[in-house]
């Protein structure tokens, strides 16, 4: 049956806190596909001639990740925070990494394993000559742990929102929607 405007504004308004989630819920479903398009650049990283350049392009790669997944959880403004309950236990020590990861290098630059800094000062022709020693460690690829704890999280949000419109069309009768279609090529 066709409503009119008057009634699909009255309709939007009665479930307009339903309707802010879901738009909240965007920003975290484009991260996710932000993380999983990343990490399939990663994954099928190719090194080139230029070892500079490949270690430099692969840690932007899992910057990207690392901030774009800590958004997620993280505290912000115009989306829905998750929270780490929601992550199967035989996850969760992956998504505490990649948080404590991103906290150490990222947010806080923090003490870090993989990350040594110094400098070496040497006297030369009466000046000091600073000369800074930085060793970061870098993963060669996509750590393979990780996959699952994305693919997961993809699933999940997929899920959440189709409840919420599953939720909207029983409470009003009338079906709500999403378009989607077949998932990217870079998703496997």
């Amino acid at each position: 049956m066709e409503k009119s405007q008057q009634e699909i504004n009255e309709i939007q308004q009665k479930y307009s806190k339903q309707i802010e989630q879901m738009r909240k819920m965007l920003l975290n479903i484009y991260a996710v596909a932000n993380i999983r398009f990343w990490y399939s650049c990663l994954s099928n990283f190719r090194k080139s001639d230029d070892m500079f350049k490949d270690i430099m392009q692969m840690d932007a790669f899992a910057t990207s990740i690392i901030i774009s997944y800590g958004r997620i959880f993280g505290k912000g403004t115009g989306t829905s925070k998750l929270e780490a309950k929601i992550i199967p236990l035989d996850l969760l020590h992956i998504h505490n990494e990649i948080i404590d990861f991103r906290h150490a290098k990222y947010a806080h630059h923090g003490e870090l394993s993989s990350f040594e800094k110094d400098i070496e000062i040497n006297y030369v022709d009466s000046s000091f000559i600073i000369n800074p020693k930085l060793e970061v460690g870098v993963w060669l690829g996509a750590p393979k742990k990780w996959a699952p704890l994305f693919e997961w999280l993809d699933g999940y949000m997929y899920d959440t929102f189709q409840g919420k419109l599953a939720s909207l069309t029983k409470e009003t009768g009338i079906e709500w929607k999403f378009p989607h279609g077949p998932a990217p090529s870079w998703i496997k």
